[in-house]
Formats: C-alpha cells, structure tokens, sequence
C-alpha cells in the first residue's frame, strides 16, 4: 500500500509539470489590438499648378466704318485646340466655400479665312484670322458639395493676340501684324480632389473682348490701309489637372 500511494504521487507531479511546460509553449489566442493612426483631413488651402488641354471657339464680326456709316461685312466663326498651364492659391472657408485666384495661359490653334461681302465695294473681301494665344487672371468662388468634390464660378480679366490678314485675291495685301486686345473673363467648373497633393477639373469660359477698331496697314510699304470695327469673343471648353504643394492639415482628427 506504502509503495502505490508513493508510485500515485511521484505520477501525479509528473503530469503537474508537464502539463505547465506545454501551456507555457502553447501560444496565446488572445488578439492583441492596436489602436488605429490618427488620420488627417484634405484641405484646400494650398497654391497649386498644373496644365489642360481642350477646344476653343472665335468668333469676330467686322464692321467697316466709312462715311459715317457702318457696313456690315459678315461674322468668322473660327475653332481649333487649346492647350496650357495654369497656377493660383485657394483658401478654404469652414467646411463648404473656397476662394482663391487663378492665371492662366493656353496657346491654340485657331485661325481660317472667311469671305465676306463688301457693302462699299460691291466686291467680295476675304480676311484671314490666326489666334495665337490667350491669357487670364480670375478670382475663384467654390462650393464643397463634398469634401473632395469643388464647384466653382470664376470672373476677371483676359487677353488674347492674334494678326488680321486681308487676302483680296491670292496674297496677303494688309494687316494688322501681331495685336494683342483686353477684355474680361467668366467661367464656370468642377474639381476633383482623386488623390492627395492631385486634383482634376473641366472648365468652361467665355471671353469678350468688346468691339474695337483694327487698323490695317499695306504689307509692300506699312502704310496705313484702312480700318475694320471687330467684335470679338472666345470660348473655350479644357480639362486638366493641377499638382497641389500640400494638401493636408497633420494631426487633425476625423
């Protein structure tokens, strides 16, 4: 009896202590939770530049002046690709406005000749436009449909250079040489904030440079010829990206 009781516990010990070794080797189950970084939230108050590409549309309508009188010589319709850079700084006001201010400028392609009847002459007249390329400064007015999302109005002013050729017959007779005429500018877009530091927008933008007096002089000698009265405006569709130098405010919570 002495020896089983003795043989029972030094069994009992035994499997105490290997029982302890093999729960310390197993692992524990219990998940470990770490808590989440603290994120940080876009904000649109940052300067910014980027290039777009697009299409535009001249149109000029000329009006010879000539004994007090005003003859109606017809409208140009012209289009072509539109294509450039733009830079600015926006500020964000709360949670739902943005302003800022904006230049841009794009060179095209735009130009073409259109024949016109001449009330003075009785004579059919053909004038040959080439825009050369347009620029503007625009303030900026944006509404936050959602953080990410910005639709926005914007107004100032604009300048466009282009040259006037008068083509009676086969050769340029005329022209008004290089010219470069002010006037202002409205537009209307959307922008899209699809990554940190990068935004996308599509844009869409009247430019009217009023009616003003064109003098055109003789290409053999550049003496003066005569003088058209030009109304003048520019549209323009263009998409485009802009690269932002930061956009985030660090260690803002959700």
């Amino acid at each position: 009896m002495r020896k089983k009781g003795l043989l029972f516990t030094l069994a009992a010990a035994v499997g105490l202590t290997a029982g302890t070794v093999l729960a310390a080797d197993i692992p524990s189950r219990t998940p470990v939770y770490k808590a989440f970084p603290i994120a940080s939230v876009s904000t649109w108050t940052v300067c910014y530049v980027g290039g777009n590409l697009g299409g535009g549309w001249n149109h000029k309508h000329f009006d010879f002046p000539f004994g007090g009188q005003l003859f109606d010589e017809g409208t140009l319709n012209q289009s072509g690709f539109v294509g450039g850079g733009q830079l600015g700084c926006d500020y964000q006001l709360g949670s739902n406005f943005v302003v800022g201010v904006q230049g841009m400028f794009d060179g095209t392609t735009i130009k073409g000749t259109e024949t016109f009847f001449s009330g003075v002459d009785q004579i059919y007249e053909r004038y040959s436009v080439d825009l050369h390329w347009f620029g503007t400064v625009t303030g900026r007015l944006g509404f936050l449909a959602t953080p990410s999302l910005l639709l926005y109005g914007k107004g100032g002013v604009a300048w466009v250079n282009e040259k006037i050729d008068y083509v009676p017959g086969q050769e340029v007779v005329a022209t008004t040489g290089n010219t470069t005429r002010s006037g202002w500018d409205a537009g209307v877009g959307i922008e899209w904030m699809f990554a940190p530091q990068w935004t996308a927008f599509v844009e869409y933008n009247h430019m009217d440079f009023g009616t003003k007096d064109k003098n055109l002089y003789f290409i053999a000698d550049g003496t003066f010829d005569f003088t058209e009265r030009v109304k003048q405006s520019v549209d323009m569709v263009v998409v485009g990206v802009n690269w932002r130098f930061n956009l985030t405010a660090p260690g803002v919570r959700y």
